[in-house]
């Protein structure tokens, strides 16, 4: 789930009709967006790891106590799990999912957003949803250093569009932006509704 452009590659012909998408002609990323926090602030994927040889836990009780981790070694098998969930209802392999995930992007959000599968509704998210649509926030990553760094104190800023003061670099709008690509899943009305 990188963010950014790769240059150097023409914008695919399925790359349109979300609002935000860069008429930039190149393929842009990321396309979907999924939770990926590895422990930061208490929140992680909370998984069944029971070999306590190896630094697992018992996987009894409450899954609170459980093992976590996250990071896009979680967050990518699990959206491909997802995918797995949609071939396994087709009866076939898919291909190329992206095609049909702006698709039905587009066909959910319009030429300018959903109200109802805004992810700022929380548990009042419409129930048809596909996608929600991340309009809040932005995508910080640490960094180090005087360039695009805005580093107010201690070792480690934040990236920025500036050095002196704290400007978004990759933050959050409707559709289609670098921090969330088209949102994220709801799963079950992704497998349920693929055409």
């Amino acid at each position: 789930m990188v963010s950014g452009t790769c240059k150097g590659y023409a914008k695919p012909s399925w790359q349109t009709g979300v609002v935000g998408i860069p008429a930039d002609g190149v393929r842009d990323l990321p396309d979907v967006s999924m939770f990926a926090s590895n422990g930061l602030w208490g929140h992680y994927y909370v998984f069944c790891w029971s070999d306590t040889r190896e630094g697992g836990t018992a996987c009894t009780g409450a899954p609170s106590g459980w093992s976590g981790a996250g990071g896009t070694s979680f967050a990518s098998p699990i959206l491909a799990g997802i995918q797995a969930l949609v071939n396994q209802k087709q009866g076939a392999r898919q291909g190329n999912p992206n095609p049909v995930y702006y698709k039905l992007a587009a066909t959910e959000y319009g030429a300018s957003g959903s109200t109802s599968c805004n992810s700022t509704n929380g548990n009042t998210v419409g129930s048809t949803c596909i996608f929600y649509d991340v309009t809040k926030g932005d995508m910080d990553v640490n960094c180090t250093g005087t360039h695009n760094c805005y580093l107010p104190s201690g070792t480690n800023g934040v990236l920025s569009t500036s050095d002196s003061s704290y400007l978004k670099a990759y933050g959050t709008t409707t559709g289609w932006d670098f921090a969330t690509g088209i949102g994220s899943v709801n799963a079950a009305n992704l497998v349920n509704n693929w055409p």
